[in-house]
């Protein structure tokens, strides 16, 4: 996918990369690749949405009927910045057209951003800007929303599910009606929850019995062979069903978040909700990659209950890799989130050649259709590899948009599509002077 705040951002890029001359060019273009998407598409601030049962009610600071607001008029200092970024940092597509940079300054009165230099080139583009126009406006009023000081229902999750209940993963609606979470009155509430749970219900709807990825469909025969040595661990055939005191605890499933960002930054009780659906196994969660640590944390483990374990480390996962003993097919597994290899193919390079060599299933998500190709050709082209996911649109993408605060004319949902890989694990040559 072409991303034109890429080129928007490379000044500052170099103005940079002299002061980080202890790293080599590869680490520099991952780690400013992973600066960039944090700061452009910026993940929601999960910081004060939630709340502990202990603390004093939040006062609601904007009603139901007000949640549209101009962003640099906004009540909230938040959306404010937001306005301020783009105007710093975005461009009057009509003054684009024309060869120009200037910035836009002027609000457009229907969506509440930033989107031109003056009325005059608002009026002049508003046929381009229909095209994203109510859709800025639904995450003006998702964003305020969000921050609105209201009860958030909806981030009432259920706890762990009994285990005669089945939970079906053909899609968000489905999902959440077995899960038996709090009825959702409005889209808006849906989007809110599908942006928080987008990361960890992903990875669980390539692992769940009840996956909606079909065999001969999207997942191969190979990929077939990759998912059922990990359900061995995740589903123990000698488990009884309806007790829970003899339910048998089986190995830790280990797995690796490469280039972990948004992910990152979740609340643990949200990961809690992978765990819930195979409570059989315990889950080590690693996040890796120089976004996975605040500025100045260390590199740490810590634990939710006995069953779920987290592993943060700013390392480049090449480096990471070595720390590890060995890896297993039947318990390690990869996801990358929207990493942007066709970008950055260098970059990625030495993390993904180690992947390969583990023979364990690799899965990534991109923004979009194109960003999925982009990422698809630069792995096709430089690696051998056998499929396990063919390329397509993930069931659990977010349904919330991001917006990108160089370019307002772009926006995506994160975890929009999914495919998998694998090592190759043999190739077949036929030699015909060798039945001779």
């Amino acid at each position: 996918m072409n991303r034109p705040w890429i080129s928007a951002s490379r000044n500052l890029f170099l103005r940079t990369t002299a002061r980080q001359c202890s790293l080599t060019r590869a680490r520099l273009t991952v780690q400013f690749r992973r600066n960039l998407t944090q700061s452009v598409v910026r993940p929601i601030s999960f910081k004060g949405i939630f709340r502990s049962s202990n603390e004093e009610k939040r006062q609601v600071l904007l009603e139901q009927d007000n949640l549209f607001h101009v962003l640099s008029k906004s009540p909230l200092p938040e959306m404010r910045d937001r306005a301020s970024m783009i105007k710093k940092y975005g461009t009057c597509p009509v003054c684009e057209s024309e060869g120009h940079k200037n910035k836009p300054t002027y609000d457009c009165p229907d969506c509440g951003y930033p989107t031109h230099c003056c009325e005059e080139h608002h009026h002049q583009g508003r046929e381009a800007h229909k095209e994203v126009c109510s859709v800025l406006r639904q995450v003006n009023e998702d964003d305020h929303d969000l921050r609105s000081g209201r009860s958030m229902k909806e981030f009432e999750f259920p706890s762990a599910q009994g285990f005669d209940e089945a939970v079906n993963m053909a899609n968000w609606d489905v999902f959440f009606y077995t899960r038996s979470f709090p009825s959702m009155d409005s889209d808006r509430s849906i989007r809110h929850v599908s942006k928080l749970l987008t990361y960890p219900i992903t990875i669980a709807s390539v692992l769940h019995q009840a996956t909606p990825y079909k065999y001969g469909e999207q997942i191969t025969a190979e990929g077939m062979r990759s998912i059922a040595a990990l359900k061995t661990v995740l589903y123990p055939t000698n488990q009884l069903n309806n007790d829970a005191q003899a339910q048998v605890r089986t190995e830790t499933v280990n797995i690796y978040l490469l280039g972990a960002r948004a992910e990152a930054t979740l609340p643990s009780h949200i990961w809690l909700q992978l765990a819930y659906l195979f409570p059989s196994t315990p889950f080590h969660i690693h996040f890796v990659g120089p976004d996975a640590l605040a500025p100045n944390q260390e590199p740490h483990t810590t634990s939710v209950n006995e069953r779920l374990f987290f592993t943060y480390d700013n390392a480049l996962y090449e480096d990471y890799h070595e720390k590890i003993e060995k890896f297993d097919p039947y318990t390690d597994l990869f996801f990358m989130f929207s990493p942007g290899i066709g970008h950055f193919k260098e970059g990625w390079k030495p993390s993904i050649e180690k992947l390969l060599e583990t023979k364990c299933p690799i899965f990534i998500t991109g923004y979009d259709e194109s960003d999925m190709d982009n990422d698809i050709k630069a792995v096709e082209q430089d690696y051998q590899f056998d499929w396990i996911l063919k390329p397509t649109v993930n069931e659990y993408r977010s349904l919330k948009r991001d917006v990108n605060l160089m370019d307002v004319r772009q926006t995506i949902l994160a975890n929009y599509g999914i495919w998998g890989i694998r090592g190759k694990r043999y190739d077949v040559v036929h030699d015909p002077e060798a039945n001779e």
